[in-house]
């Protein structure tokens, strides 16, 4: 993932994000069913990675209604079980450790559709997929939940609390853990690279109000023994955090921001920002466009000079 690194941090977020162009989001699926036309089309031609290549012609409609509408009575059957303790359980444990085929991803669709507090349509969940307090989760459409993502966003059964909220386009990479107990909010395009954290709620070694009591990092000590904070995440759009970055409660990564591997941030991060370094990640410039998009309209004034400052020799590279 190529960014700029600039020269100064002089600038601010809104002189960059006047640099770019952001396409209008496409039109998402909605409906009960977990899968849409266009996406049981795709899958079945083999075409699912360039969906603009699929054929809608009269035959190929009628064999892909035939085929939602036979998932669709599989899919009321298959959440119905769902709703039964004793079933759901095994269900469960099926569908998450069933092979990564259309069987498997169709099974843990339904599933987390009776589980979730909701679930968009064509969000593929992964293999080995955890998520604890699903009905405090909410996934948009069009999502990947890569392999081995746990989420945890509090058991109302057990007195807890906490909530996620993802949006549509967003992609979770393997191994990503999301603590939701303080609340997490990740927006539309955002995406999560392999063995991430995000943390809402989190122990501290002092106690602020008896910084003299020496309190415990474990769960299981009586809450009076212990010092968490809980504070809400929200990741907005086009933010990109790499590879086991960690996000600590209360933060607030901006729009379009990047946050590179193994980066800890503690305090917001201004949108288009670009975070690395450690311990305690800071900023090392802004994601800058390369040239600028035709897409964009005409400056009003200084266009000229705009232009040849961003066809200039690109600044050096950092990967994330």
């Amino acid at each position: 993932m190529p960014v700029h690194d600039a020269q100064n941090l002089s600038d601010d977020a809104s002189t960059i994000a006047s640099q770019w162009y952001v396409a209008p989001k496409p039109a998402v699926p909605t409906g009960w069913l977990v899968y849409s036309l266009d996406f049981i089309l795709a899958a079945i031609q083999g075409c699912a990675a360039h969906p603009e290549t699929v054929s809608r012609t009269a035959g190929w409609l009628a064999i892909g209604r035939t085929l939602q509408g036979l998932m669709g009575i599989a899919q009321g059957i298959l959440m119905l079980l769902a709703s039964i303790p004793v079933i759901s359980n095994v269900q469960e444990t099926t569908a998450r450790t069933f092979s990564r085929s259309a069987i498997g991803f169709f099974l843990r669709a339904c599933y987390w559709k009776a589980r979730l507090k909701s679930l968009g349509q064509d969000t593929i969940i992964d293999q080995n997929v955890e998520i604890w307090g699903g009905a405090n989760v909410s996934i948009g459409s069009r999502c990947h939940i890569d392999t081995h993502v746990r989420m945890a966003a509090g058991e109302g059964r057990h007195g807890q609390h906490g909530s996620i909220v993802i949006g549509d386009f967003v992609h979770i990479g393997p191994g990503v853990h999301v603590a939701g107990r303080g609340g997490v909010e990740i927006r539309d395009f955002v995406g999560i690279m392999a063995n991430a954290h995000l943390y809402s709620a989190t122990g501290v070694i002092e106690r602020p109000s008896d910084p003299g009591q020496l309190v415990s990092m474990s769960h299981t000590a009586p809450a009076d023994m212990q010092q968490v904070i809980e504070a809400p995440i929200v990741i907005e759009e086009y933010a990109v955090l790499g590879m086991m970055s960690r996000v600590m409660p209360g933060v607030r990564i901006g729009r379009g921001a990047v946050i590179h591997a193994n980066s800890e941030i503690t305090r917001n991060v201004e949108p288009f920002a670009n975070f690395g370094g450690g311990p305690r990640a800071k900023q090392i410039g802004w994601r800058r466009p390369r040239r600028r998009s035709p897409s964009l309209p005409p400056s009003p004034a200084n266009d000229d000079a705009a232009t040849t400052t961003m066809n200039a020799a690109p600044q050096p590279v950092r990967e994330s």
